[in-house]
């Protein structure tokens, strides 16, 4: 995927679903069907997980988006407005 492709959904692909080590990764989607990761979650205890821009979507996007490597949340909440953001940016 390109940078200067635009997004037209996000989706959310649960890696890894055992018992306190859940692992989900965010992805955007351009319009013919490439995909790359934005951000990543995994729990840091039971029922806390702790989201991260993925390292990817930073090299792809971060100059024109402002997004940097350090960005992160505790709630899902804060990462799927943000996913909606961006979607809505462009």
């Amino acid at each position: 995927m390109s940078g200067n492709g635009h997004c037209f959904e996000w989706t959310e692909e649960f890696i890894s679903q055992e018992r306190g080590n859940h692992v989900v990764q965010y992805f955007f989607k351009d319009s013919i069907g490439e995909s790359v990761c934005a951000v990543i979650s995994s729990q840091r205890s039971v029922r806390h997980m702790f989201y991260v821009v993925a390292e990817e979507f930073v090299r792809v996007y971060g100059a024109e988006n402002s997004i940097h490597a350090g960005f992160k949340s505790r709630l899902r909440r804060e990462v799927v407005d943000w996913l909606t953001s961006m979607l809505s940016k462009q």
